[in-house]
């Protein structure tokens, strides 16, 4: 395995690359980075895949971008980095695979630029976004005034204890975790629903999902399954959210079987 350093359109991106074969691009979700990908990035290219993991802006050792970006931006990154990387990638199409954000990024990507994706693997991927019910939108308010009321906290241990518990209530752990511009940018892309772009996918799709799912549930799986056309769903019993960590070998081996 490789880590390498690329200038992209003003970001200082960090990547590791691993293997030789077919090139297969892997885009983490939010919060995390290539770090976290590193066991299934080796198995992927012990199978006969080059297979390449960015930190994608504001993730892990790459820049933050300059502005608040959506997933277009974010797709935009993705077809600029393989731009730059074309002796890794060899002019070829290449297999996509993203998780949760990685995994509406993939979506957008795939819309956006057809002729450069040969299949795409989608895991837990976070394109459907739901109008909060009268219940959930009745707990984002308490939170607000709660996280307001916090200022009145004197203990700073204490006042975050109880922010993280209501991000984690109205399953927005991923803003407390944010820096700067970032915030925004989460703010953003949770808002965006991409349902109505399933259907114009032309790459055959794989979703992979967890059955025990709390941040995209398994509705959204067979939603995603159904909107997709030429698409395939495996779901792995027990599995949450992070499969990379809770289920990486049986993950691996659902993208082998298929992309082969």
């Amino acid at each position: 395995m490789r880590e390498s350093q690329i200038e992209v359109n003003g970001l200082q991106v960090n990547y590791k690359i691993a293997g030789e074969g077919k090139p297969l691009l892997l885009l983490h979700g939010w919060g995390s980075s290539s770090d976290s990908w590193v066991k299934i990035q080796q198995m992927l290219a012990g199978k006969g895949f080059r297979v390449i993991v960015p930190d994608l802006p504001g993730f892990g050792k790459t820049s933050a971008p300059n502005s608040i970006w959506g997933v277009e931006e974010y797709a935009n990154f993705v077809n600029e980095l393989l731009e730059l990387l074309t002796s890794e990638v060899n002019n070829s199409q290449v297999i996509v695979v993203g998780h949760s954000f990685g995994g509406q990024t993939a979506i957008q990507f795939a819309v956006q630029h057809p002729e450069k994706v040969e299949k795409l693997v989608l895991i837990a991927a976070a394109g459907v976004r739901r109008t909060p019910g009268v219940f959930k939108k009745l707990v984002m308010v308490v939170a607000k005034v709660v996280s307001f009321l916090l200022y009145l906290v004197p203990f700073g241990d204490l006042r975050n204890n109880i922010r993280s518990a209501l991000y984690m209530l109205i399953r927005r752990p991923g803003y407390l975790k944010a820096q700067g511009i970032m915030r925004n940018v989460f703010k953003k892309v949770i808002t965006q629903d991409l349902t109505a772009k399933f259907s114009k996918i032309q790459t055959p799709t794989l979703i992979i999902w967890g059955d025990k799912d709390e941040m995209t549930p398994i509705q959204d799986a067979y939603l995603t399954q159904e909107l997709i056309p030429n698409s395939k769903l495996e779901i792995i019993p027990g599995a949450k959210h992070a499969l990379n960590f809770q289920a990486p070998e049986v993950l691996t081996q659902k993208i082998i079987e298929y992309i082969q």
